[in-house]
């Protein structure tokens, strides 16, 4: 039997050897993501949603604002770790939190809007 297509062996060879790795101690890791990591937190209704949130320390967090009231997402705590600014309505405004730990945090204009982050290395 003759083969006429010397490179379709070699090809499913490769295939089939490609899946092999995947039990290989030796093969390097893929850094895992926190499945509860997010990037947005959202303000609808007086309410920041996700609540609790995580994020990674030093990743752009986007605020966009449903509500037509201005709103900040402020340290509660010391007031100088973090503060957003004033996001206005109907605008989407960001934040930045390079230090690692659990964080409270409140609206400077509504003081009832609570949240809680914990930012991860």
């Amino acid at each position: 039997m003759s083969m006429r297509n010397p490179l379709l062996p070699a090809l499913l060879a490769g295939a089939l050897l490609a899946g092999c790795g995947a039990d290989d101690p030796a093969a390097p890791a893929t850094p895992a993501v926190a499945a509860d990591a997010t990037d947005t937190i959202k303000i609808v209704d007086f309410v920041y949603d996700p609540d609790p949130a995580t994020v990674r320390a030093g990743q752009a967090i986007s605020i966009p604002n449903a509500d037509a009231a201005p709103h900040t997402i402020t340290d509660a705590e010391s007031g100088n770790a973090f503060d957003s600014g004033t996001i206005k309505g109907r605008a989407t405004g960001s934040l930045t939190i390079d230090e690692p730990g659990s964080y409270r945090y409140i609206c400077e204009f509504h003081p009832f809007m609570k949240g809680q982050i914990t930012v991860t290395k």
